[in-house]
């Protein structure tokens, strides 16, 4: 098969070579999926400088047909997201934990469902680490991006009483605002303003549950910014693997910070937290934001223009099944 191969030059290039590969064989537990479409994410980048053995098939997640199921699980034709590991989902085929994949909604694209795994996913499992409950205060920062955007719009749906989002620059602050998607959504611009001084009316007994896939200078801020049993769950450090947090204010609130990471998730985490994802995408009570499509020949770029562009939304690739 076809697929998208990471070769590491150093820790801040790669070279990226579409080119022939075995067909994946399915072990126990296991279903082959035909892909259609990938997400491309951080852990992409992470991967191809240099993080696992090279060559290294990138992806994480995606969209895309089932060809074979051993245990019968799943019929050959059904329509499906995954999320994959280390699988490999830039490719005509993959083998996904068959834990790991949901059937897409058909009022859902494939472009679509291939960027709902990694984010949604992680969003809904921290919001219940955070202890999320109709009425709560929810904020996360770089909205723009997949985990960020995803937490804000599952928290407005599943009936958070105030839902905000922080962004990195004065710009894109006023795009997100302008963005249909963030109805009701309020956005800070941490360019320009600073927690807690920056949230509205809304927080301001301060913010029961963070998603914080940013760290570093924010971290600190948010923890400024909780209430009472405010709970940070951390999921990423791309802001900075350090942070200064406000212990005083920690103590006397009460609150705590936890870590979270997908792949730790439990097979019966995953499954109730599909359920929610598909049963909000099927209502179009969710609407996950994409940036832009690539075909499968320009990779490279789709990955650069991921981390070094931050766009507002995900990055897709395509055309995996006719990329010669």
């Amino acid at each position: 098969m076809k697929a998208a191969r990471a070769y590491p030059i150093t820790e801040h290039t790669t070279d990226l070579r579409v080119e022939w590969i075995e067909d994946p064989t399915p072990g126990a537990g296991e279903v082959l999926v035909q892909v259609t479409a990938a997400g491309v994410t951080r852990w992409d980048h992470h991967a191809a400088t240099g993080a696992g053995p090279a060559p290294l098939t990138l992806g994480a997640e995606g969209s895309g047909i089932v060809v074979a199921d051993p245990a019968g699980h799943w019929a050959p034709g059904t329509r499906v997201m995954f999320f994959a590991g280390s699988a490999g989902t830039m490719a005509e085929f993959a083998v996904v934990p068959e834990q790991n994949l949901a059937e897409v909604p058909v009022n859902v694209a494939d472009e679509v469902a291939a960027t709902v795994p990694v984010a949604y996913l992680t969003a809904v499992l921290a919001l219940r680490l955070g202890r999320f409950c109709p009425g709560k205060r929810v904020f996360a920062p770089a909205v723009g991006g997949g985990v960020g955007n995803a937490t804000v719009q599952l928290a407005r749906a599943l009936g958070a009483s105030a839902v905000a989002g922080g962004t990195g620059s004065t710009a894109k602050a006023e795009a997100v605002r302008a963005a249909p998607w963030a109805y009701g959504i309020e956005v800070v611009d941490l360019e320009r303003d600073r927690l807690p001084e920056g949230l509205g009316d809304g927080f301001a007994a301060g913010i029961d549950v963070a998603v914080d896939g940013v760290g570093g200078g924010v971290t600190g801020q948010i923890a400024a910014a909780l209430a009472t049993g405010g709970r940070i769950v951390l999921v990423g450090e791309t802001g900075g693997a350090a942070a200064q947090v406000p212990v005083g204010d920690v103590v006397r609130r009460h609150a705590s910070l936890h870590g979270f990471s997908l792949p730790d998730a439990t097979v019966a985490q995953s499954r109730r937290a599909w359920e929610t994802i598909t049963g909000l995408l099927a209502a179009g009570r969710i609407h996950p934001v994409i940036d832009s499509i690539y075909p499968v020949e320009a990779a490279a770029e789709a990955l650069r223009h991921l981390i070094e562009d931050r766009p507002i939304g995900k990055v897709v690739i395509i055309g995996m099944s006719h990329a010669w």
